[in-house]
């Protein structure tokens, strides 16, 4: 796991008359230098953590707003911090003018064992805080965001220039210029790559932020709540970790005051009285996963479809599914809680997180167990600036679908739609898969082609077709806002330059899905 110090403490030994074969009089200090979190640490004596008494303090660790500090402290305080020395012994052997650990030895205070071992940390520390320091003086600056978001522009300007180049190139069919165009691409795509990388962060600076807001909100409600949290070192880009606070603060102070239960019921319950809630990262091809799972009371299904009638947002008589239930805690408004508190019963809350989500063009999967407890997994993109996606056309016009949520392309021809008879639905594999027509969608008029194609692509979890004229290939996509006038249009998350100016939709696959659900919900 890394760089580590073992030493044996062997002070309480009796002489062999006295000593008693079936008592364990040893105990040993390990010093780590690792990357590993806590756990992982632990799991190394899992074989061994009912006949033994393991200790794993955390005693550095770097600081990204200091890391030129090299010094640690000194030998008497490691000593007093880990109880093997009083103050009054460490003044009367700093009186002495030998090495503190010498004086402290012939003196018989604390053993050479002890002695030895607090060094060892010592000089750990500060190697790695010098290395440390090397690192950061010679391989890192400091940029300010502004200077990158501006480097970000100049990269996506440069990516349409490059569009239109590879455009006139292929228009011309000059060999000379193509060979040009070609090299041109891949140096962007490879700059691109660059730039996108040095926005990255580690979302697990985010996540510490966690701890304080779970301590003192479980304190406020008489609970007992520990946060642990893996997969810190995953890294997204900046504009979506700052964008990311306030969805994840309200997740977890419901994980904290809706699902888990009073210590006292818990263990009436058979589960430890603490809780526990588990916030997780991890990359998933083109996206990140961040997952929020506590093993609280799970979501109440009853209580959910209750309230949902009570708002009529299902009739009396529906049985909708799970799936459907769970995703009603994010209607404006909705709140199950008995009782308005500071913290909840306001129906305030995961509205914000599911348009906070959205506006990242993410998605977010539930799952729940009633008395085992809950999952929300977020699903977001990694960059919000520059994107690899499909382009298509209908009709004259040209759309892009993200490539990562892409999963292949189909032929639909017009005896495949004639044995449809309008159902909206297609066997991909001996999997029927629903499609829906864009062309239909956004109310296009013209002649439809012989043979269209059908984009099958992962929406929600689910498997889902969208209907085209052609589809042109992979395009490099520069994200750009719409504006203002229209910001409230479903179905469409931004646009893009093309090589010859004209202007490209960039979909949203999920709000088109959504906005036309009733649809595909007859189908």
């Amino acid at each position: 796991m890394g760089e580590c110090y073992i030493g044996a403490q062997l002070e309480h030994i009796p002489v062999l008359e006295e000593l008693n074969p079936q008592h364990c009089y040893l105990y040993w200090d390990m010093v780590l230098n690792t990357t590993r979190d806590i756990n992982q640490i632990r799991d190394v004596f899992i074989f061994v953590e009912d006949q033994a008494e393991i200790k794993i303090d955390l005693i550095d660790q770097a600081d990204p707003d200091n890391p030129e500090e090299t010094e640690y402290k000194r030998l008497g305080e490691i000593l007093m911090e880990r109880g093997d020395l009083d103050s009054d012994d460490l003044c009367k052997a700093l009186k002495k003018q030998k090495p503190l650990g010498e004086v402290l030895v012939e003196q018989e205070i604390v053993d050479q064992g002890v002695v030895d071992s607090a060094l060892a940390e010592q000089k750990q520390v500060r190697d790695i805080r010098e290395k440390r320091q090397m690192e950061s003086a010679g391989s890192s600056i400091r940029v300010a965001a502004d200077k990158l978001d501006d480097l970000v522009d100049l990269v996506g300007e440069l990516v349409t220039v490059q569009a239109r180049l590879s455009q006139a190139a292929f228009s011309r069919q000059d060999a000379e210029l193509l060979s040009i165009a070609e090299a041109v691409e891949r140096m962007t795509a490879e700059l691109r790559d660059n730039t996108m990388s040095i926005r990255m962060l580690p979302i697990g600076t985010t996540f510490s932020k966690f701890k304080r807001v779970v301590r003192d909100l479980s304190n406020d409600l008489g609970k007992e709540v520990n946060l642990t949290t893996e997969g810190g070192e995953t890294e997204l880009d900046k504009t979506v970790i700052e964008q990311l606070n306030d969805p994840l603060m309200h997740i977890i102070r419901n994980c904290v005051d809706h699902a888990i239960e009073l210590p006292e019921v818990r263990r009436k319950l058979g589960k430890p009285s603490a809780g526990t809630v588990l916030l997780s990262a991890a990359h998933s091809g083109a996206n990140v996963l961040i997952r929020i799972q506590d093993d609280g009371a799970g979501l109440d299904t009853d209580a959910i479809r209750a309230k949902a009638i009570e708002k009529g947002l299902i009739p009396h008589d529906a049985e909708p599914a799970k799936k459907e239930l769970y995703h009603m805690i994010f209607q404006p408004g909705f709140s199950t809680a008995k009782k308005v508190t500071g913290v909840s019963g306001r129906g305030v809350g995961m509205d914000v997180v599911k348009r906070g989500i959205e506006n990242l063009r993410g998605a977010i999967e539930i799952e729940s167990e009633k008395g085992k407890g809950t999952a929300i997994t977020l699903k977001l993109p990694l960059t919000l600036a520059i994107i690899d996606g499909l382009m298509v056309d209908v009709a004259d016009d040209f759309y892009i679908l993200p490539l990562s949520a892409v999963e292949g392309c189909i032929e639909l021809t017009r005896a495949d739609v004639a044995k449809d008879k309008g159902r909206h639905m297609i066997n991909v594999r001996d999997r029927i898969v629903p499609y829906l027509r864009l062309r239909e969608i956004f109310t296009m008029t013209g002649q439809t082609p012989e043979i269209e194609q059908i984009v099958i692509a992962e929406v929600n979890g689910e498997r889902m077709g969208f209907v085209v004229d052609h589809v042109r290939g992979q395009h490099q996509t520069v994200i750009k806002n719409l504006g203002k006038m229209y910001q409230n249009i479903r179905g469409v998350s931004g646009a893009t330059i093309l090589g010859d100016g004209t202007v490209a939709l960039i979909l949203d696959l999920p709000q088109l899905v959504k906005a036309n659900g009733q649809h595909m919900a007859q189908a």
